[in-house]
């Protein structure tokens, strides 16, 4: 299991404009989240095998670092991933 770990202000502003997620309406999402990770940190750390490293990055450098480490762990059949990620 892959935990990409990112900062609260990230997750707050890639969130923003999701109404879809109901732990994050109110009147502080910033303050839920830090809340919720101060909690949930410790957690995800424990459980995951790999953590990657999310904070200020976009899908395209979060999906290649996720790649580097399958293949460093040998999780994949063939070396490299097999479709190239775009924004």
């Amino acid at each position: 299991m892959f935990y990409l770990q990112s900062l609260p202000e990230d997750i707050a502003r890639r969130l923003r404009t999701d109404t879809s997620r109901p732990l994050m309406q109110g009147e502080d999402p910033l303050k839920r989240l830090r809340d919720l990770l101060q909690v949930r940190g410790p957690l995800y750390l424990e459980t995951a095998h790999y953590v990657v490293d999310a904070a200020r990055q976009n899908t395209a450098q979060v999906s290649r670092k996720i790649c580097m480490q399958a293949e460093l762990a040998g999780l994949l059949s063939s070396p490299g991933c097999s479709e190239e990620v775009v924004d």
